[in-house]
């Protein structure tokens, strides 16, 4: 369908509130995508699982009706709507036929203008969701994610794990109360986004979204990474094994810091040398750790954690038999210093472009990825044409740039390595 981004409607209906909406050959369904600032780094110090069970709530229950009631509302026209929520984000998901368009903003506006945050319902969450929690916490790659990025960066950092056993804590200790006071002073138009993909009528969503969300507060909420807090130093490496009884494997992550986030000109040739190295099948390690030398079934490299002006990371992952982790370890170590010091070839560059760019482009031919990747170039703050320079940005990267970044942004001098398993080493 040529381009996107000139084909994309982009009003603002109601001040706080952007609409973008794009037609495609779809008939008959609309898939919905959005999101408002509310994520993880805006709960209160006195309890750091309030945003994500703010959010949790919105689709248990409204001040007109019981959840079960509009999920018959829901069900009854055949549509589908759903919230999360990440570090800073709450974000929401739709997908219905284009006539229930309507009746699925009508719900959308209710659910997150006046959700009822029932006791009841609270309780039930609380249940279910440290249930959860308890059982993340015995998965080795959890933990060895956990402890690696709690060595790499100070509490108060975005990219801070909180310890498990604080999360648990923390959700089995929320009060509606203090949902309703963080959903009162935080949650409004401002930064609020919704993208509507398929067979869309943009008139309709323009005038739907201004009945249903006109009148709304608006929210004080913004990302303001001054970088005050940046990642810890690193300047020896750092080994720690977690111990873990009855486990049939164990996991391994190792990396550092690389103090710079996703707008940084190094980030794209960084990401390509890591995306060979270690970012599908046919990468370096899964070809040697994996297929030529039988020790894993799984691993991965990749840069994390750039997201929103934050200070990011490398890492490599892998999981192994017991008896296989040192030997594991070890081979991944001598792929990881073999890149770092002879760097990429121009062949492999050029096919992982090709696939990278491809990935993206297959991407682009769904609605909810097309919608989804509407969504993260507004949520980047970038314009709409980067959805189709993106492939070419991508083929622009040099076999020089890709070097020069594994060079000056991964130093296995500085790693911090995890092991989380079952082992008696200390």
């Amino acid at each position: 369908m040529g381009l996107f981004a000139p084909q994309i409607n982009d009003v603002t209906p109601v001040d706080g509130v952007r609409v973008l909406s794009l037609e495609t050959g779809v008939h008959d369904v609309v898939t919905i995508a959005g999101s408002l600032l509310g994520g993880d780094v805006f709960s209160p110090v006195s309890n750091n699982a309030t945003a994500d069970m703010t959010a949790s709530m919105l689709d248990q229950g409204t001040e007109e009706r019981d959840k079960f009631a509009i999920s018959e509302i829901l069900e009854d026209v055949g549509a589908a709507l759903s919230f999360t929520s990440d570090n800073y984000r709450v974000r929401f998901g739709a997908i219905c036929l284009s006539k229930d368009v309507g009746v699925v903003l009508e719900i959308l506006a209710e659910q997150l203008r006046r959700p009822a945050f029932s006791e009841k319902e609270l309780n039930t969450l609380i249940k279910r969701r440290t249930g959860e929690l308890k059982k993340q916490s015995e998965d080795t790659r959890t933990r060895a994610t956990e402890a690696f990025l709690q060595m790499l960066y100070p509490e108060g950092h975005p990219n801070f794990y909180i310890p498990m056993e604080r999360q648990i804590a923390a959700t089995e200790a929320v009060q509606a109360h203090e949902l309703r006071d963080f959903y009162k002073d935080n949650y409004g138009v401002g930064s609020l986004t919704i993208v509507a993909v398929g067979d869309v009528d943009h008139k309709k969503i323009s005038d739907g979204v201004e009945k249903h969300f006109s009148g709304w507060q608006k929210s004080p909420l913004s990302i303001n990474r001054s970088g005050d807090i940046t990642a810890n130093e690193i300047d020896e490496p750092i080994d720690r094994r977690i111990k873990m009884k009855g486990k049939t494997s164990a996991d391994v992550v190792f990396g550092h810091p690389i103090g710079i986030d996703r707008d940084h000109d190094d980030f794209r040739p960084l990401m390509l040398g890591h995306f060979i190295l270690g970012g599908n099948f046919s990468a370096r390690l899964m070809s040697t750790v994996r297929d030529q030398e039988g020790l894993t079934y799984g691993i991965q490299s990749a840069v994390a954690g750039v997201d929103n002006g934050n200070d990011g990371y490398w890492y490599i992952w892998g999981t192994f038999a017991p008896e296989l982790v040192d030997q594991g370890r070890e081979s991944a170590l001598r792929q990881l210093k073999t890149w770092i010091k002879q760097g990429v070839t121009e062949d492999e560059l050029s096919r992982k472009k090709t696939t990278a760019s491809g990935m993206y482009k297959v991407g682009l031919a769904t609605t909810a990825g097309l919608a989804g990747q509407i969504l993260a170039t507004v949520e980047n703050g970038r314009e709409l044409d980067y959805i189709d320079s993106y492939p070419d940005k991508i083929n622009a990267v040099t076999l020089n740039e890709v070097n020069k970044a594994i060079k000056k942004y991964c130093n296995e001098r500085e790693l911090v390595t995890v092991v989380a398993g079952p082992t008696d080493k200390p």
